[in-house]
């Protein structure tokens, strides 16, 4: 069984991202907050072909790791089991971000982007603290609170309740249609 952490806070993305940029990463976001669903199959389209041959070697899991409307911030996207944002965010680092990145070249990916700023990650079994910091693209972890194993068995802290309650609430809306 895996545990859930919940995330606080951004990261800058400057210059901010483009159209096709912003698309591609939010489209391999495992959010089901971020997935429409219209009850139909979506057929593919050139931005998938892309995407299948930049996200070979992907991290265990899925990016749960979402860019803002106005391409601005990287923030966690509020999906299930985010235990892999480090990893994701470095893939989406090297694959669409930075100079140098594997998406260099392709049309509306400029590649040229630097990001800054903190996210701060709340572990639910063991109430672990830790921050993910990006400062001019170098990325840094820091454990700011140790937690306890033995909190597993506790019962939720309030603010825990409130976003369950919120994916529920989602997640039935969701069903109906």
């Amino acid at each position: 069984m895996g545990y859930q952490t919940d995330f606080i806070g951004y990261l800058q993305i400057d210059p901010p991202l483009g159209p096709r940029e912003r698309s591609l990463i939010n489209r391999i976001s495992g959010s089901l907050f971020l997935q429409e669903s219209s009850g139909a199959l979506r057929v593919a389209d050139k931005d998938d072909e892309v995407l299948r041959e930049l996200v070979t070697g992907t991290p265990r899991g899925w990016s749960n790791w979402a860019v803002c409307s106005q391409g601005c911030c990287l923030s966690y996207d509020g999906g299930d089991k985010a235990n892999h944002m480090v990893p994701w965010l470095k893939f989406l680092m090297a694959t669409f971000l930075v100079a140098g990145a594997a998406a260099e070249g392709i049309d509306g990916m400029t590649c040229d982007h630097v990001l800054n700023g903190m996210v701060v990650g709340s572990r639910r079994d063991t109430r672990e603290l830790y921050s993910i910091t990006a400062r001019d693209n170098e990325i840094e972890v820091e454990l700011l609170w140790a937690g306890n194993p033995q909190w597993s068995d506790y019962p939720r802290l309030a603010y825990q309740t409130e976003i369950d309650s919120f994916r529920s609430w989602v997640a039935d809306r969701k069903a109906r249609g």
